[in-house]
C-alpha cells in the first residue's frame, strides 16, 4: 500500500486508558507508566503549533489518526484537536480518524464532533470515527477489554448513527472486531449484527465499515504467526470476506506481514513505519515508530524544534540507513515491522541523499 506525503500520522490526545484490553500490554499489565515518561495530555496549543509548523512547510499527509496507547475520548479537549487539524490542514492531508472504545463518547461528546464536522469544506479533509468493539456478547467484552462496557458502548453508536443522519453530517463510520482466541466464535454474530444494523439507518454522504483485524503481537514478535493462523481459520468459517454488503464496506486484513516466528517468508527488509508512520506522543515528542512504547526512536521535542526538522534530521536519517543496510538494533531488533505497507525506490533514495547533506541535527 502506497501513502500520500509523510504517511500516516498518529496523534495521542492522552496515554490514560479506561479499558484494560487483552490485546494491549501497559494496560492490561496495568503499567504505571505506558512509555516511561508520567501519563497526560496532550496541550491543544502545542498540537495548534505543529499544525501551523505543517502547513508553513507544506507538509502533506495521508491520514492523521488522534489515538496512540490511550482512549482519546479521555481527553476533554478532543474536538477541539481534531477542529484545529479540520480548518487548518484543508488539501495537506487525505483524512482525519479518531479511534475510539465509545465508552466515554456520550451524546453531549457526540454532538462536539458532529458539530466541527459540520465546519466541513469542500477542501477540508473528511472524518472517520473508528469505534474498537471487539464483541457481540457481554461475556466475551468482559474477557477481551476487561469491564462491561458492552450496552453503553452500542447505545453511543446508536445515537452516533441516528444523530449523524439527523444532522446530515459527512462523518465517517467504521465499527472494528480484533480477532484473537477470546472472541473469534463470535465473528459471524458481530458481522450480522453492525452490518444489519448500518443497512438499515445509513444513507447517502458517507461511508460505513465493519472491519475484522488481525490481532498484533508484539509488532510482529513470538506468538504472531499463531494469531495470523487463528484469524484466518476463524474468518474462512465465519465465510465473512472482503467487499460491499449493500451500502456498508466489510475490510479484512488479507496481508500476512513478516514477522519473527514465521518461516514461510523471505529475509526481513527495511521497515516502512520508519518512513511513514510517526508519531506525535502526549507530550509532544516526536517518534519514529508506534511500536517503540519507551521512546527509544524519539526524535525531540516539538516544542523546541518544528516537525519537518526533526523528521528529516539526522537521528532519522541514520536509523533509516541502518535498516536499509539490514541492521536492526534496540526497539527493532525484535519487531517484525510496520510492514503493511511498503517502500518505495523514490523513498529509499531520498534517505540516502539526506544522509550526504551537510548535518543539522
Amino acid at each position: 500500500m502506497h501513502l500520500r506525503g509523510l504517511g500516516v500520522l498518529q496523534v495521542e490526545p492522552t496515554d490514560h486508558c479506561n479499558l484494560s484490553c487483552r490485546m494491549c500490554a501497559p494496560h492490561f499489565e496495568r503499567w504505571e507508566t505506558v512509555h516511561g515518561v508520567s501519563k497526560g495530555f496532550l496541550d491543544p496549543l502545542l498540537w495548534g503549533s505543529v499544525v501551523d509548523g505543517m502547513v508553513r512547510d507544506g507538509l502533506s499527509l495521508d491520514h492523521i489518526i488522534f489515538q496512540w496507547l490511550g482512549d482519546p475520548s479521555l481527553h476533554p479537549e478532543l474536538h477541539a484537536l481534531v477542529g484545529v487539524a479540520v480548518e487548518r490542514l484543508r488539501g495537506q492531508v487525505n483524512y482525519l480518524r479518531i479511534d475510539t472504545n465509545g465508552i466515554l463518547l456520550t451524546p453531549s461528546r457526540i454532538d462536539q464532533i458532529l458539530s466541527v464536522a459540520g465546519h466541513l469544506k469542500e477542501d477540508g479533509p473528511p472524518l472517520l470515527v473508528v469505534f474498537t468493539v471487539d464483541a457481540h456478547t457481554p461475556g466475551t467484552y468482559s474477557r477481551v477489554k476487561g469491564r462491561d462496557a458492552l450496552s453503553r458502548v452500542r447505545q453511543h453508536l446508536r445515537y452516533f448513527i441516528r444523530q449523524r443522519a439527523v444532522l446530515q453530517r459527512a462523518v465517517n463510520l467504521q465499527i472494528q472486531f480484533v480477532v484473537q482466541a477470546e472472541n473469534h466464535e463470535e465473528i459471524g454474530d458481530f458481522y450480522r449484527y453492525w452490518s444489519d444494523l448500518l443497512r438499515c439507518q445509513g444513507g447517502a454522504g458517507w461511508h460505513d465499515e465493519v472491519m475484522f483485524k488481525r490481532l498484533s503481537v508484539g509488532g510482529g514478535a513470538e506468538g504472531q504467526a499463531a494469531a495470523d493462523d487463528l484469524y484466518e481459520a476463524a474468518m474462512s468459517r465465519a465465510g465473512v470476506s472482503a467487499g460491499f454488503d449493500g451500502a456498508v464496506h466489510v475490510l479484512t486484513w488479507e496481508r500476512r506481514p513478516w514477522q519473527q516466528d514465521d518461516g514461510h517468508q523471505g529475509a526481513r527488509s527495511a521497515c516502512p513505519g520508519l518512513w511513514m508512520t510517526p508519531v506525535i506522543r502526549h507530550d509532544g515528542q516526536l517518534m519514529m515508530c508506534c511500536a517503540d512504547l519507551g521512546g527509544e526512536l524519539a526524535l525531540g521535542s516539538l516544542r523546541e524544534r518544528s516537525f519537518a526538522e526533526l523528521w528529516w534530521g539526522n537521528r532519522a536519517t541514520e536509523h533509516r540507513r541502518s535498516h536499509l543496510a539490514g541492521r536492526f538494533e534496540g526497539v527493532c531488533a525484535g519487531c517484525g515491522g510496520i510492514n503493511w505497507y511498503a517502500l518505495t525506490e523514490e523513498t529509499i533514495a531520498e534517505a540516502e541523499r539526506r544522509a550526504q547533506r551537510p548535518r543539522h541535527g
